[in-house]
């Protein structure tokens, strides 16, 4: 059997489990290099330099979407051709892949070098900050050329069955920041480039492996070719990714516009210690929505593959697992950083005007944490089936919809209060639209496997 065919003959908790727990321990690695990377600079450089992160992340994140939006386009492709048993279309898809994302990167990190300044201005730099994001920045670049790639592999690579191997390269890559950030900062005394730096080197690293293992592993599903990279990529083909592709890439763009005027907003109703504050509890945050990713990267691909392979019936019971998976765990989250706000900010920082704006700031942020995890797997279970225009639509409800425009709201009547209240709120309308649209999608699914059984009979 071939890793791909356990996708649609396995035990479904048995394969969610191996599928999604390395790609959360995976993603928790480089979570943890992250978090300690922001715990360094606070340590070292004080509130300005968690600022300066806090205004350099979204502009980094909004680069590296590239390579993660068509990673997750190319993979729903992928995984849907190998359960349909299209090995050759796959294959062309995982080829295709590596061009297109070759070219957004020339495009993309040349203008990001070329208008660095004012882009960070863009995302809240006033001219304390501006300094060390500028120093952050400019030594981070190089690092999302090879992110984008190691996204683009580390999806497909998802996709063909083998969760393990992307979790072995993501933690080499964040012990070996976790080993030679510190060295960087505290001992030759480099500050933020010495935190970008270290960063960069571990993400060439994990784009490394991630190369070897379609050029050299002999157990991979798929391969790559160069003559197939060199050539004009396939039309059709290009054309479903970046349509797939949307959804990941409008979350994304719409997450940046957001941290655009929520930067902004905090810097006029607070000043730069809230957005401090913020920098450190998205930092926190991502030890919840890292595993959430991950729970949702092992779900779809069993959905896109059981789908292609004309099976609802599974598609169905794996989303039913990834939810009440997903849900518990965000429930734990919840009750763990409403009762332990204040020494997990503390970790940060000894400033205690950061402390308490922090503190604060985090219960609220946190309030509608128990179902997120339904909102992230349902948009997921979309963009798994190949539901490009559903799919984008929950990628940028809860930002575009709901989030901004209460950031800009709320605090006209309730002064920064109203911003941190802003994200429970975008979150439960969210959350309620994708129930609707899901009900619907669940009672097609249902509806489909009904005249499949007919047909066969």
């Amino acid at each position: 059997m071939e890793r791909a065919d356990r996708l649609g003959e396995e035990k479904i908790g048995k394969l969610l489990w191996s599928l999604s727990l390395p790609s959360i321990l995976g993603m928790l690695a480089v979570t943890i290099y992250n978090v300690a990377d922001t715990v360094f600079i606070g340590r070292s450089l004080g509130t300005l330099g968690i600022a300066g992160i806090s205004v350099s992340l979204p502009l980094l994140m909004s680069i590296s979407t590239f390579g993660q939006a068509i990673g997750l386009g190319g993979a729903s492709i992928i995984s849907r051709a190998l359960g349909a048993k299209d090995k050759a279309k796959a294959n062309l898809t995982l080829n295709n892949l590596i061009t297109i994302i070759f070219i957004i990167n020339l495009v993309v990190i040349t203008l990001a070098y070329f208008n660095l300044h004012d882009l960070l201005k863009i995302f809240g730099a006033n001219e304390e900050i501006i300094p060390y994001a500028v120093e952050y920045v400019s030594w981070a670049l190089p690092g999302t050329f090879f992110l984008n790639f190691l996204f683009v592999l580390m999806n497909v690579i998802r996709a063909e069955g083998n969760a393990k191997f992307p979790m072995i390269s993501q933690t080499v890559s964040a012990v070996l920041n976790l080993i030679i950030d510190p060295i960087f900062i505290f001992v030759f005394e480099w500050g933020m480039m010495g935190a970008a730096l270290a960063t960069t080197i571990s993400q060439f690293v994990g784009f490394a492996l991630s190369l070897w293992y379609y050029t050299f592993y002999k157990k991979s599903t798929l391969k790559l070719k160069f003559k197939t990279i060199l050539s004009i990529p396939n039309k059709e083909i290009t054309k479903e990714t970046f349509a797939l592709a949307a959804a990941s890439f409008g979350r994304q763009i719409a997450s940046s516009v957001m941290h655009i005027i929520l930067n902004n907003a905090l810097l006029y109703y607070s000043g730069s210690t809230a957005i401090a504050a913020f920098g450190i509890i998205f930092r926190l945050s991502m030890f919840v929505f890292m595993p959430l990713f991950g729970i949702n990267q092992g779900f779809m691909p069993i959905a896109g593959y059981n789908y292609g392979a004309k099976n609802n019936n599974r598609v169905l019971q794996v989303m039913n697992k990834a939810i009440i998976w997903s849900t518990s765990f965000c429930i734990f989250s919840f009750l763990v950083f409403f009762f332990f706000s204040k020494p997990l900010i503390s970790i940060f920082t000894t400033e205690p005007e950061l402390i308490d704006i922090g503190t604060k700031a985090m219960r609220i942020f946190m309030m509608a944490l128990p179902i997120i995890g339904f909102q992230i797997v349902g948009s997921g279970l979309f963009q798994a089936l190949g539901k490009a225009k559903a799919s984008l639509f929950l990628a940028v409800a809860r930002q575009i919809l709901f989030l901004i425009p209460f950031v800009i709201l709320f605090p006209l009547k309730w002064g920064v209060a109203g911003i941190w209240y802003s994200f429970p709120a975008s979150d439960f309308l969210a959350a309620l639209v994708t129930f609707l649209m899901m009900i619907s999608l669940v009672k097609k699914l249902k509806k489909t496997q009904k005249t499949l059984v007919i047909d066969k009979d």
